[in-house]
């Protein structure tokens, strides 16, 4: 049974994380003899963690945050998401109002199978958003999944419409 909630919490994450993602352009060759560039490998970092590093912050330490957010992209990555949550915890502990540490420990939150922190988490972080509604949007893809993976689904389909409302896509 907890097998199959980590495995429902990684597609959700997935899920959500994909729907970020830009599509990768390819190079049509001009005859049958040209070779095309080899493609870069795709970023492996969820969608949310390929964000830019937050802005300063009045509190200062900006730059310790953003290293601790490449190390939790660099856990992520690598399968720890316990190892990531405590450095978005730390960074936290730097810049507490920086929405998008909350952001990104949300997604950690569901990849852990902990939907109501998740969801908790996703919701203080639209507290500190100012105006950036496609942010607010991935918050409430984000509450959606938590609610989903928590059994409520009619909950989930109110959080899927307030993203849809904040992303101009009906649904």
């Amino acid at each position: 049974m907890h097998r199959s909630i980590r495995l429902v919490a990684v597609i959700l994450a997935a899920a959500v994380l994909s729907a970020c993602a830009a599509p990768q352009a390819t190079r049509v060759p001009d005859d049958e003899t040209a070779r095309p560039a080899p493609l870069p490998d795709p970023d492996p970092r969820p969608a949310l963690a390929r964000e830019p590093a937050p802005d300063a912050a009045p509190s200062g330490g900006t730059g310790a945050v953003a290293e601790l957010m490449a190390e939790a992209d660099r856990q992520l990555v690598s399968g720890d998401a316990d190892g990531a949550a405590a450095s978005l915890e730390r960074a936290l502990r730097i810049n507490a109002r920086d929405a998008r540490l909350w952001q990104r420990l949300a997604v950690v939150r569901l990849e852990q199978g902990h939907p109501a922190q998740a969801e908790a988490m996703a919701a203080r972080s639209n507290g500190l958003i100012r105006g950036d509604r496609a942010m607010m949007a991935r918050n409430w893809r984000i509450i959606a999944a938590a609610r989903r993976m928590a059994g409520n689904e009619a909950g989930a389909r109110d959080a899927d419409a307030r993203a849809n409302a904040l992303s101009g896509e009906r649904g």
